[in-house]
């Protein structure tokens, strides 16, 4: 059986209208809500100036498998922060900007992040421990559906 705990995914990006239920499945295979009250996400209401935010309090390892590998077939950005489970594994903050590898990060229960000792040294300078923690903190920018002939210009004439 997995370990549950709380979870939160914030996504963002620019979609084909063509693409978009590609990401509705996804987030229907993972079933998060819109809030930690569980409110069910409706695909017809989508923030008009924020990410999308879902959340779940029983997610499996702390991952939303399925809406992850979504972002990144599509290229949209995502940060997910998971809780802990003791003795398995930390609270971490993950951010994907829609291309590369996702990068992780150590953090606290509220979602700060922790630099450990050997981690401060690997560092070594407050310029590069400064510049770790703006690229924890990057957040998506809105999630945009643009009509699909759009993307076609963007990608033609880009």
């Amino acid at each position: 059986m997995a370990d549950r705990v709380s979870a939160h995914i914030l996504i963002g990006g620019t979609l084909s209208r063509g693409k978009y239920p590609a990401l509705v499945q996804a987030i229907s295979n993972d079933n998060p809500a819109i809030d930690w009250d569980g409110t069910p996400f409706d695909p017809t209401n989508i923030p008009a100036n924020a990410p999308l935010a879902l959340m779940d309090h029983e997610v499996a390892w702390g991952r939303f498998e399925a809406i992850e590998a979504c972002c990144h077939r599509l290229g949209l950005h995502y940060v997910r922060w998971s809780n802990g489970y003791i003795g398995s594994f930390p609270s971490i903050r993950v951010v994907y900007p829609g291309h590369g590898e996702p990068e992780t990060f150590l953090t606290t229960e509220g979602d700060d992040q922790i630099f450990s000792i050997e981690h401060i040294r690997e560092l070594g300078s407050v310029e590069a421990i400064e510049a770790e923690y703006r690229r924890a903190k990057l957040n998506p920018p809105p999630l945009g559906l643009v009509d699909d002939d759009l993307i076609d210009e963007v990608t033609i004439h880009g």
